[in-house]
């Protein structure tokens, strides 16, 4: 099988990025428990997705194949996300799970490495592409370019069939995340290689 060719995703691509992360995580257990109803998640989601693209781009954090079938969005070491951006999509979290999701990400800030990390926020291929090895060969470009700089990887797996792949790259589970009635989420860190 070809290996497919893994780029740097330029500004006009944003749009492509954004479709093919929508199309990825449209099953994944955690974003569509935080999600349920399709148009808040299209429509928030979309929202979370952007401001992460917005970070990502400017450090050379957002790869993708040259079809954009799949990308993977990095956030760089000393980067904090605004709360108030990802904070006003907690509206179309259903209010039975708003308290339980604050709680979810506090507890996920505390897995978080204290020392300079880059940090995997999506990683995400259109299901029509799934089984070509197309995320793998994504989630390795950085992971490259992260080896070099000598610094550790971190991410949070929502959905437990990537775990594997994860592992197969590297990255070790550091515990299992679950409140209430939200699917598990796995904190993973990776040491440089």
């Amino acid at each position: 099988m070809d290996q497919p060719n893994i780029i740097l995703v330029s500004k006009d691509k944003v749009k492509q990025v954004k479709s093919a992360i929508l199309l990825a995580f449209s099953s994944d257990p955690f974003i569509r428990w935080l999600f349920p109803n399709p148009n808040d998640y299209v429509e928030k989601f979309s929202i979370w997705i952007d401001e992460f693209i917005s970070i990502g781009m400017p450090a050379e954090g957002v790869y993708a194949d040259e079809g954009v079938s799949g990308s993977a969005i990095w956030l760089p070491p000393g980067i904090n996300l605004d709360g108030g951006v990802l904070g006003s999509t907690f509206t179309a979290i259903p209010t039975d799970r708003v308290e339980t999701a604050l709680k979810l990400f506090d507890i996920f800030g505390t897995f978080h490495p204290r020392e300079d990390h880059w940090y995997l926020s999506f990683l995400g291929v259109d299901p029509l592409n799934h089984g070509r090895g197309l995320g793998s060969n994504i989630l390795k470009k950085n992971l490259e370019r992260i080896d070099k700089e000598g610094v550790v990887a971190y991410l949070e797996s929502s959905n437990p069939k990537n775990i594997s792949l994860y592992e197969r790259h590297g990255f070790e589970i550091m515990g299992k995340v679950q409140e209430g009635d939200s699917p598990p989420i796995h904190p993973m860190i990776r040491q440089p290689q």
